[in-house]
């Protein structure tokens, strides 16, 4: 692995400049995930015990433009030469009600990974190319599986659109070896999806028919009565 995308001279600006301000950086995410998997890179997420006040003023010092829309949940999107950044703080998610979380900003990188859904999207990588990664993600990519962090039935109970995700990253890319408690367990909490505005699922369907184990996926869902189900959810009017 060689991790190129370290030496986009975006990248090397960003980690400049919080280096320069005693702040770690990492990459983590999508990222580091397609590139252990030998997949396209699209996005550079970035992870940083900095809060995000600290965030927006060595951005700000460096006259980089960002938005702070995100800042409730510790995310500043840098825009640098026309790409797009997203540097969230470290923080630890609280769950009510609501699939959005209360946060606490923390130091502790070991924390963060710990709200993420799957291991394969909690690993990070440093300006060095050191990899973190604690909970085996890099294996689980190997392998073709896709794993939740913790407990998955808490996790999905947190987050329903966890659902969606592991469904699309089944179909885009780990189509071929489901671990089949996972799976099912997904199938039959599959429900719970329909609290989501009916714009997010959406995007998520779409997603998930673009992949190439999109055919695997539907005839599952079609056995099941998923698919139907999911027809009369979208058909409803007043699309959020």
């Amino acid at each position: 692995m060689n991790f190129d995308f370290l030496k986009e001279p975006e990248v090397q600006l960003l980690f400049s400049l919080f280096n320069e301000n005693a702040k770690y950086l990492f990459v983590v995410g999508g990222a580091v995930r397609n590139e252990i998997a030998g997949f396209p890179i699209t996005d550079i997420d970035l992870s940083t015990p900095a809060k995000p006040d600290e965030i927006t003023n060595i951005l700000g010092s460096a006259q980089i433009e960002f938005s702070d829309k995100g800042k409730k949940f510790g995310t500043i999107c840098a825009n640098i030469n026309g790409k797009t950044f997203e540097i969230t703080s470290f923080r630890k998610d609280m769950y009510g009600k609501s699939r959005f979380p209360k946060v606490e900003f923390i130091k502790n990188r070991r924390i963060d990974a710990w709200r993420r859904d799957f291991t394969m999207n909690a690993i990070y990588v440093n300006q060095n190319m050191e990899i973190f990664d604690q909970f085996n993600g890099a294996n689980d990519i190997k392998n073709g599986v896709v794993r939740f962090i913790g407990n998955a039935s808490k996790s999905i109970s947190n987050d329903p659109l966890r659902i969606l995700r592991y469904f699309r990253f089944c179909s885009q890319y780990f189509y071929e070896n489901f671990d089949e408690d996972t799976f099912n367990l997904c199938m039959r909490e599959f429900s719970k999806t329909f609290v989501l505005s009916r714009k997010k699922f959406a995007t998520e369907l779409e997603k998930i028919q673009c992949g190439k184990g999109k055919n695997i996926i539907l005839d599952k869902w079609e056995k099941s009565g998923i698919l139907k189900a999911i027809q009369n959810f979208t058909k409803e009017e007043n699309v959020k």
